[in-house]
This record gives C-alpha cells, structure tokens and sequence, in this order.
C-alpha cells in the first residue's frame, strides 16, 4: 500500500487539476444577466421603405458561467429580424430566444417584448418642379426677370405617403440684393422628411434670373 501511495497522491492531484481545468473552462460559477440587445433588420424587400421599425432594444434575459456571461455585452450580439417575402403595411414578427446567437454555453432564458411591428411602405417615384425663392432687389432702374432654371424638373423617390403629396421642390433661397446684370448660379434642392426622400440622379440645379432696365428708367 504504501508502495502505491505517491502514485495514487498523483492520481488524485490531476483529477483535481483536470476538474479545475473543466470548471475554469466553463467559467465557474453561474450567473443571469438582462441585456438591451438591438434588433438588426436583414433582405428589406426591393423598392420598399422602413417608416417604422422596433424599440432600439429588446430585453434579453440569459444564464450561463459567469466568466463568459459578463463579457457577453462586448460580444456584438443582436437580433436578427428576416423581412425576406415582407408586405407593405404593418406585419408583427415573433422573436424567439433561438434567433439570438451567443456562445454554446450561454443559455437565453427570455426576450422581452416577444413580438415587434414593423411598418413598411411601397417606394414610388415622382416628377416634381423645381422653385428657386429670390430675395432682395436690384440696383434702382433695374428690374429681375422670372428664373431660368436647368433642369426644370427633377425625380425623387421615398415612401409613397410622403411622395405623393409633393408637386414642387424649393432650392436655398439666391440673392439679388443690387444686382447689377444677371445673376447666375449652382445650388440645391432641398428635401423634405430628413432624408426619407431622395433625388434619384442628382439634387443641385443651375440657375440664370435675369436683370433689365425698367421701362421708362433713365439711362
């Protein structure tokens, strides 16, 4: 027997150390954590527009050992939401702990909401004209002429509640203020709906407003 002991005192001592090894692994001591995780919207359908889309985050509930589980908010994890074959209009999508990928030995015990609305709406396109504002006048004698404007028209595009209502376009207002012939420029369109419209080629337009005599001013 005593023979044996150094051996079985070795035997014992990689056991413990193969069972440290194992529970250091798995990160030892288990703990559950709430975490706002981002719901990330993957294949939008072609030509269609997000006009209202889900609470920033969701609550996710997980378990798991507690080394790994608090480094889970540095690992980039999200909810993938598929609107692949999505309608317009309001559709609800279930959310289930399974769509949410963590590592093996994390476990995701509940998702709060369990469900989220999504608002899509059609992408259309329009023919608008385009308006340059002048302000000011002239020098004294001298009178501007209606705007001559290239392109007069330009096509935009964006959800089709707020496209339709659109006829004309403004660009940033030109100054004439003693003007002395014509005035000639470059500027931009401005659109409306904080980019939820766009213009399909390109949003700047060249302007000529022309300045002539008044009839009867002297020379």
């Amino acid at each position: 027997m005593g023979k044996n002991l150094p051996l079985k005192l070795l035997s014992v001592a990689l056991a413990f150390l193969l069972w440290l090894f194992i529970s250091g692994g798995r990160g030892g001591e288990e703990m559950e954590i709430s975490l706002g995780v981002p719901v990330e919207l993957h294949n939008l359908p072609p030509e269609m527009e997000v006009m209202r889309g889900p609470v920033e985050r969701i609550d996710v509930r997980m378990s798991g050992p507690r080394r790994v589980v608090s480094r889970v908010s540095k690992m980039g994890i999200y909810i993938p939401l598929d609107l692949t074959g999505a309608h317009e209009g309001e559709t609800t999508f279930e959310l289930f702990t399974s769509d949410i990928k963590v590592p093996e030995n994390i476990t995701v015990t509940r998702v709060s909401p369990s469900s989220v609305n999504i608002l899509l709406e059609k992408t259309v396109k329009k023919k608008v004209d385009i308006v340059v504002p002048v302000e000011g006048r002239p020098m004294l004698g001298l009178k501007a002429l209606a705007p001559v404007i290239t392109p007069e028209t330009m096509e935009i595009k964006g959800p089709r509640s707020l496209v339709k209502g659109l006829d004309t376009l403004k660009t940033a207002p030109v100054s004439i203020k003693g003007a002395l012939k014509d005035v000639e420029g470059e500027t931009s369109v401005i659109l409306p709906e904080e980019g939820a419209v766009h213009a399909v080629n390109r949003s700047t337009i060249k302007y000529r407003i022309p300045v002539v005599k008044m009839e009867g001013a002297s020379n």
